[in-house]
């Protein structure tokens, strides 16, 4: 028997946005496991996958997940290991892909006034138009400037 689901758990046009979080640490921090060990990257990453159904679209992202993540030797000699921590969102896509879609949305009602302009930030605050911050030591020492 195929599992029911709601309307508002399939995407109409086919698509869904998969949320995921990846880590780069020592081989090291791993075998340690201390939760209070802040890692050498942690980057929450969102991939788009075509599927009908919800079902289908964990399946095919849990596929292109499995391709990721391996154990390297950095270029200071150190022994990293980059994986795939786990999902963090599976969100519908309700709108064909075409500029000026919506494509994504989260509820935040419930929020105080305050804290929902707090989330507001100046358009020169906003990832598109930053570089962050370990970039700016690698450009740095690079001796690259950024302009300005």
């Amino acid at each position: 028997m195929e599992k029911e689901y709601h309307s508002s758990q399939i995407s109409p046009v086919g698509w869904y946005i998969a949320s995921y979080v990846q880590r780069i640490d020592p081989v090291k921090a791993y075998e340690e496991e201390d939760s209070a060990h802040i890692p050498w990257a942690v980057w929450e990453n969102r991939i788009l996958v075509r599927a009908s159904k919800p079902d289908e679209a964990l399946r095919r992202t849990m596929e292109h997940l499995s391709d990721l993540g391996s154990d390297y030797t950095n270029s200071d000699g150190v022994l990293l290991r980059d994986t795939v921590v786990g999902l963090t969102s599976l969100l519908p896509i309700y709108d064909s892909l075409e500029d000026g879609n919506e494509i994504e949305w989260i509820d935040h009602t419930g929020e105080t006034v305050m804290n929902m302009f707090e989330r507001v930030r100046d358009n020169s605050e906003l990832e598109a138009f930053t570089i962050p911050e370990r970039a700016k030591d690698k450009l740095s020492e690079a001796g690259t400037s950024t302009g300005g």
